[in-house]
C-alpha cells in the first residue's frame, strides 16, 4: 500500500494544484509543480493562461519560456529586481489564445541562493557535480505534464520555444535537438556556447555551427543594440541567413541592455508559426547533429556504443538514403574512433520485406552490398562504425541525381587565394539502376569568386559507380588581408535529361597576402612562460601578465618531430584590444599536410568571458612516418578580444551599461620544419 500511495502521490498533488483557482477567478500567473521522472524531484513552473481558459473548453498552443542565468521561473531579477518579460507576457495573454510556460533551470548545486546561480547544468562535467543532468529529459518531462494536464494543442506545430540569454540558448539548442516537436523557436541576446551531452562525454556545442537542426523550423532571432555580446549574435544571424532551408527572420531591438526587449512582437511571431500547417509535416529531407548517445530525430532511432565525446551526425535523409558519421568535434573535427551506430529507421517498408542495401564508405572509398529484412513493423536496422557512410535502401524505384560526395573531411574546405584550384567534386549513383545524360555545372553569385570550365557532360553512371570531376572545373578565389573570408559555390547536376538538383559548398578562402607570424612556439612536453592579455571587466581595459603552460608529447626540445603531439604558440605585436600589445596566442590550426592530424580541439575560457565562450584552439600530431627536415604547411588561426568600453555612448536617455565584447581572428602562414 506504501508503494502504490508513493507511486500516485505526484498525480494527487498535480490534481489539486490545478483546481486551487476557483472556477471564474482570473489570475495572471500559476506557480505549480511537477514530479520529473529524468530528475527523481519536483520541479517547479509558472504558467500564463488566458483569461477564458476555465470557460471557453478551447485547446491551446503552448510557448515554453527559459529564464536567463542567475534567474528562476518567476521572472528575472535584473535592473533593481525589475523582471522585464513577465508583464508584457500577462498583458500579451489578456486578448490572445496562448499558453505560456515559464519552466525552472534551477540546479541545487550551482545556485548559491534563490536567484544567483547556474542554470540548466550546461557547463562542463570537468568539475562534478556540474555537467551531471540532462534538462533535454526534462524538457521531455515538462512537455508531456503540460499536454496531460491542460487543455494544449499537442502538436509540433502549436508548440514553441523563447528564451534570454543563456535560456535563448535552450531555446534554440532544444529545438534543434528535438525538432519534431518544437515547430518554432525565438531567442533574446542568447548565449553563443555551452557544454551539451551524456555525464563523463559532453561536447561544445556553438549555436552557429548547428543551424542545419532547424531546417524544417521557424526561427526568430532578436539582439539588442546594446547588448555586450552581440557580435555573437550579429554571426549567428550571418549563419542563419546563409541556410534557405531555415524560415529565419531576425529583429534588432534599439535598447541599451542584455534584456528582453518587444515580447509582444515575438508571441506574434509564434501565433504566425501556429497558423502554419506545414510545420506538421514531416520533411522530405532532414540534417541533423546530436552529442547523445540514444536519441531519436524524426522517427530515425539512433544508439552509439563505446560513446564519447562528439557528436553523430545525420546528412539528407530520405526514405531511400542517409549519411551518417561522427565528428569529435564541431565543425570541424575528425572522426570519433571506437565507436558503434545502430540506425533504426521509421516504419516506411513493408511487413518483413527484404531489402538490398548499398553502403558507400567514406574510410575505404568502396561500395559494398547486402540484405536486409525489415520488421514486423516496417523498420530496417543498420549497424555501421562512425567513419562515415552513405547508405542507400535499393528498391527499384526510379533514378534520383547522383550524390555529392564529402568535399572536405573536416569541414568546410579551406581554399588559397589568386591560385587555380580545384574543390574536390565527386558524383555517387546511390540508386540500383543506371542514372543517364548527367550534365554537372558549377557556379557562385559570389564576385569574389572566378569559375572556369562549361558544363560537363555524362553519359551514364552505374549503380554504386563514383566519377570524380574534381580536373575538369577550376576555381580562383579573392580575398583580403586579415582573416578567412566566406564564399558559396552552387553545383547543379542535371539528370536523366531534365530533371535537376542544387548541392550548396560552402569554402572559406584564406586571406591574401597570407602573413608570416612575428615569433611562434612550439610546445612538445615543455614548459613556457608567456605575456599573455587578459580583460580587465565589463568596464573595459586590460592587462599583462605572465603564464606558465606545460603542453605537448614529446622530448621537450621545442622542435616538431615524428610521433609528437604539439601546441603552437604565436606572438601577436599588437592585439584587438588597445592595451593588447606583444602577447602570445595559442592558434587554431589548419593543414592539408598528410603528415599532420589535428588531435584535440583545446576550448579554454577568455579572461573574465562569463558568456562561456571559448578560445578554440589545436593539438597537432606529426605522424612517425613523417620524413625528417620536412618543411609542412600550416594555416594559424590566433584570436584576440578586448572589451570596448564607450562610456558616453547612449541609447536615448540611457547610457551604455557594460562594455560591448569583440573580437577578431588573425590567419598567417608558417612552415613548420620538423626535426630528425
Amino acid at each position: 500500500m506504501t508503494r502504490l500511495i508513493i507511486r500516485l502521490l505526484p498525480a494527487l498533488v498535480a490534481a489539486l494544484q490545478l483546481s486551487v483557482a476557483p472556477a471564474g477567478a482570473y489570475q495572471d500567473f500559476h506557480d505549480r509543480t511537477h514530479y520529473s521522472q529524468a530528475f527523481g524531484q519536483w520541479r517547479h513552473y509558472r504558467i500564463l493562461l488566458p483569461p477564458d481558459y476555465e470557460t471557453s473548453g478551447k485547446h491551446y498552443p503552448v510557448v515554453y519560456y527559459f529564464h536567463g542565468h542567475s534567474s528562476r521561473y518567476m521572472g528575472e531579477p535584473y535592473g533593481d529586481g525589475l523582471q522585464v518579460s513577465l508583464p508584457e507576457m500577462i498583458d500579451y495573454l489578456k486578448t490572445h489564445d496562448v499558453i505560456c510556460v515559464r519552466w525552472d533551470g534551477w540546479v541545487e548545486d550551482n545556485y548559491s541562493n534563490f536567484y544567483s546561480g547556474s542554470p540548466y547544468d550546461i557547463q562542463s562535467d570537468n568539475d562534478p557535480p556540474e555537467g551531471q543532468r540532462d534538462f533535454g529529459a526534462y524538457f521531455l518531462d515538462l512537455v508531456a505534464h503540460i499536454d496531460s494536464n491542460y487543455r494544449t494543442i499537442a502538436d509540433r506545430q502549436h508548440r514553441a520555444t523563447c528564451g534570454l540569454s543563456m535560456g535563448g540558448f535552450m531555446s534554440l539548442y532544444l529545438s534543434g535537438r528535438y525538432p519534431q516537436l518544437v515547430g518554432s523557436a525565438s531567442s533574446y541576446n542568447p548565449g553563443h556556447e555551452f557544454w551539451v551531452g551524456p555525464a563523463g562525454a559532453k561536447s561544445h556545442y556553438m549555436l552557429r555551427d548547428f543551424t542545419a537542426n532547424h531546417g524544417a523550423t521557424m526561427v526568430r532571432l532578436i539582439r539588442t543594440s546594446g547588448d555586450y555580446i552581440s557580435q555573437y549574435h550579429d554571426e549567428l544571424h550571418e549563419r542563419y541567413s546563409r541556410n534557405p532551408d531555415v524560415d529565419y527572420e531576425f529583429r534588432r531591438e534599439e535598447y541599451h541592455r542584455h534584456w528582453v526587449k518587444g515580447l509582444a512582437e515575438t508571441l506574434d511571431f509564434h501565433l504566425r508559426a501556429f497558423g502554419s500547417k506545414s510545420l506538421n509535416d514531416t520533411p522530405r529531407s532532414f540534417d541533423h547533429d546530436n552529442a547523445f548517445a540514444d536519441f531519436t530525430v524524426w522517427g530515425y532511432h539512433l544508439q552509439v556504443a563505446n560513446k564519447k565525446a562528439g557528436y553523430t551526425c545525420l546528412r539528407g535523409v530520405t526514405r531511400n538514403y542517409f549519411r551518417v558519421f561522427t565528428r569529435a568535434w564541431q565543425p570541424d573535427g575528425p572522426a570519433v574512433e571506437g565507436q558503434t551506430i545502430t540506425v533504426t529507421t521509421p516504419m516506411l517498408y513493408g511487413n518483413a520485406r527484404q531489402y538490398r542495401i548499398m553502403d558507400y564508405n567514406h574510410a575505404t572509398g568502396q561500395v559494398s552490398y547486402y540484405t536486409l529484412t525489415s520488421t514486423g513493423k516496417g523498420r530496417l536496422t543498420f549497424k555501421l562504425d562512425g567513419n562515415g557512410h552513405d547508405i542507400a535502401v535499393l528498391d527499384g524505384s526510379e533514378g534520383r541525381a547522383p550524390v555529392l560526395l564529402p568535399v572536405y573531411r573536416s569541414g568546410s574546405p579551406i581554399v588559397k587565394a589568386d591560385v587555380q584550384q580545384h574543390v574536390p567534386l565527386r558524383l555517387l549513383n546511390s540508386c540500383d539502376i543506371t542514372v543517364r545524360d548527367i550534365g554537372v555545372s558549377l557556379s557562385s553569385r559570389y564576385p569574389t569568386v572566378e569559375i572556369t570550365g562549361g558544363e560537363i557532360t555524362i553519359d551514364s553512371i552505374s549503380p554504386g559507380g563514383v566519377v570524380d570531376l574534381t580536373g575538369r572545373i577550376s576555381q580562383r578565389f579573392v580575398s583580403t588581408s586579415g582573416f578567412f573570408q566566406h564564399c558559396r559555390l552552387n553545383l547543379h547536376i542535371r539528370y536523366a535529361g531534365w530533371y535537376g538538383a542544387d548541392k550548396r559548398i560552402d569554402v572559406r578562402v584564406l586571406p591574401s597576402p597570407l602573413e608570416t607570424p612575428d615569433s611562434v612556439l612550439v610546445l612538445d612536453g615543455r614548459s613556457a612562460t608567456l605575456d599573455i592579455f587578459r580583460q580587465a571587466g565589463n568596464q573595459g581595459g586590460g592587462f599583462v601578465r605572465q603564464r606558465t603552460v606545460t603542453e605537448g608529447t614529446g622530448n621537450g626540445n621545442g622542435v616538431a618531430e615524428p610521433g609528437e603531439e604539439v601546441t603552437l604558440w604565436v606572438r601577436t605585436v599588437q592585439g584587438l584590444d588597445p592595451l593588447d600589445k606583444k602577447t602570445w596566442h595559442r592558434v587554431k590550426v589548419y593543414s592539408y599536410d598528410p603528415y599532420v592530424t589535428v588531435t584535440q580541439d583545446i576550448a579554454e575560457q577568455k579572461g573574465l568571458e562569463w558568456t562561456s565562450v571559448k578560445d578554440h584552439t589545436s593539438a597537432i600530431m606529426i605522424s612517425p612516418g613523417c620524413p625528417g627536415g620536412r618543411e609542412i604547411e600550416l594555416f594559424l588561426e590566433s584570436e584576440s578580444y578586448s572589451y570596448l568600453w564607450k562610456p558616453d555612448y547612449r541609447f536615448g536617455e540611457q547610457l551604455l551599461y557594460q562594455a560591448f565584447q569583440f573580437h577578431r581572428d588573425d590567419v598567417g602562414r608558417y612552415g613548420l620544419k620538423i626535426g630528425d
